[in-house]
C-alpha cells in the first residue's frame, strides 16, 4: 500500500511538467481503432444478399406456406450470422492554430471483414448439382440443388472483403487548453482507394475523445468515433463478392502522441539575437541568478484548502503576465511552504501531497496564461523545516537558465 503511495508521489512531478494543448504546438500521433460491430450500410446488405442460401428452398416436398416460413427463417438467421466489422490504423499530425482549435492531416488504413461468408459462389452451386445428378439419377435435380447449397452453407468462413486507404483532413475543438486532461471533438473527411477490388473511396468521420498529457510533451488519448465510408467509381473486380456501397460503423480508438512547441524555438532565437546586438553596442548587465516573489498562503488560497480564491487568481494572473513579458528567460520554481496537519508527523506523505496539490493549482493558472510547462518547476516542502515568519507561504523563485 505504501509503495503505491510513494509511486503516486513520484509521478506527480511528471504530471506537473506535462504540456497540454497549446496554441502553436505541433502534435504527431498514431492510433488503432476497433469496430464495435454496430455496422450498417449497403455494403452489409450486399454481403447478406451474397451469402443467402437461395437453393435451400428448392427441395421437393415443400408447400408454398413452408417455403415462406423457411425463407423468413433463413433471412433472419443469415443476417445474424453475416456481420461486418472493421479495424483502423491511423497516423497523422495536428497543428493548434488557435487557443481552442486544431487542424490536422492523417492517413488511415481500414480493413473490413465479414463473418461466415460463403466460400462457394452461388453460380457454382447448379454445376455441383449437375454433377450429383449425373452420378445419381434416382434423386431429383431440386434435391441435388438443395444438397449442393447445403454444402456451401456449412463451409462458410470469415473473410476480408475490403481493404481501404485514405488521406484525411480533420478539425478539432479542445475544451481545456493547457490542461493535463484535454477533452475534444474531432471531425473531418478524406478520399482514397479500395485496394482489394478497385474503386475510389470517400470517408467522413466524427468523434469525441480525451487526451491525457504526461512527461512534458507526450500524451495518450482515447476516442469514440463513427465513420461512414463510401466506395465510389466502382470498377469490375476479379473476386466474387462485389463490395460496392457504403459502410458505417462505430469505433473505439486508443493512441499515443508527442507534441512540439514550434513557437518556443523562435522566441529563444529572437531573445538570443537581441542580446547579441546589445552586446555590440553596450555592456549588458548580467541578470541576477535568482529573483524571488513571496506571498502569504492566505493571499492566494482559501484557508486549509487547495482552492484559489478570486483575489488570489487576480494576483497570479498579474504575476503570469510579468513572467511572460519581463522574465521570459527565467525558470519558475513554485515553493509551497505548508504547515503539517495536526496530529501527523512532518514526514507524512499526505502533508507533502497537500503542498503538491497547491502547486498543481498554481501550475494550471500559469499554463492558462501560456507559460510553457518546461519553465515551471515544483519544489514543495514543509514549513517546519525552515524558519519563516508565517506557517504557510507561497514563494516563486525565478532562476536564470
Amino acid at each position: 500500500m505504501w509503495k503505491c503511495k510513494w509511486l503516486f508521489l513520484f509521478l506527480i512531478p511528471q504530471l506537473l511538467s506535462a504540456e497540454g494543448f497549446q496554441k502553436g504546438n505541433l502534435m504527431l500521433f498514431g492510433s488503432g481503432s476497433y469496430g464495435l460491430g454496430m455496422s450498417s450500410g449497403s455494403l452489409e446488405r450486399n454481403a447478406e444478399n451474397y451469402n443467402f442460401p437461395t437453393y435451400l428452398l428448392y427441395r421437393d416436398g415443400y408447400t408454398q406456406e413452408a417455403r415462406g416460413l423457411i425463407y423468413y427463417g433463413l433471412t433472419d438467421f443469415n443476417s445474424n450470422q453475416v456481420q461486418l466489422n472493421s479495424t483502423l490504423g491511423e497516423i497523422g499530425v495536428q497543428y493548434a492554430f488557435l487557443k481552442y482549435l486544431s487542424i490536422g492531416l492523417s492517413g488511415v488504413a481500414q480493413s473490413i471483414e465479414a463473418s461466415n461468408l460463403r466460400r462457394i459462389e452461388s453460380s457454382i452451386v447448379p454445376l455441383l448439382a449437375s454433377q450429383l445428378q449425373w452420378r445419381n439419377n434416382s434423386s431429383s435435380f431440386n434435391d441435388n440443388l438443395f444438397s449442393s447449397e447445403l454444402l456451401s452453407f456449412l463451409i462458410r468462413k470469415d473473410r476480408r472483403i475490403s481493404s481501404i486507404t485514405t488521406g484525411n483532413l480533420d478539425f478539432g475543438i479542445h475544451f481545456f487548453p493547457n490542461s493535463i486532461f484535454d477533452p475534444y471533438i474531432r471531425f473531418g473527411g478524406g478520399i482514397g482507394n479500395e485496394g482489394q477490388s478497385g474503386g475510389k473511396v470517400e470517408r467522413f468521420f466524427a468523434g469525441l475523445g480525451l487526451r491525457f498529457h504526461f512527461a512534458s510533451s507526450y500524451f495518450f488519448f482515447f476516442e469514440a468515433l463513427t465513420a461512414n465510408t463510401y466506395i465510389v467509381d466502382y470498377k469490375p473486380q476479379v473476386n466474387t463478392f462485389r463490395n460496392r456501397g457504403n459502410f458505417e460503423e462505430n469505433f473505439v480508438s486508443l493512441g499515443f502522441g508527442k507534441q512540439f512547441s514550434i513557437g518556443s524555438s523562435n522566441e529563444e532565437s529572437k531573445v538570443t539575437s537581441e542580446t547579441q546586438s546589445l552586446n555590440k553596442t553596450q555592456t549588458v548587465e548580467a541578470p541576477l541568478r535568482i529573483r524571488t516573489f513571496s506571498f502569504l498562503a492566505s493571499e492566494i488560497f482559501e484557508p486549509r484548502t487547495t482552492r484559489i480564491h478570486v483575489e488570489g487568481r487576480a494576483k497570479l494572473d498579474a504575476l503570469a503576465r510579468s513572467f511572460a513579458i519581463e522574465y521570459p528567460e527565467y525558470e519558475i520554481v513554485i515553493i509551497n511552504f505548508v504547515a503539517p496537519f495536526p496530529g501527523t508527523e512532518e514526514e507524512d506523505p499526505l502533508h507533502e501531497q497537500f503542498g503538491i496539490n497547491r502547486s498543481l493549482a498554481i501550475f494550471q493558472i500559469l499554463r492558462e496564461k501560456n507559460i510553457p510547462a518546461k519553465r515551471i518547476i515544483n519544489a514543495t516542502a514543509g514549513s517546519t523545516r525552515y524558519e519563516l515568519d508565517s506557517s504557510e507561504k507561497v514563494i516563486f523563485e525565478l532562476r536564470a537558465k
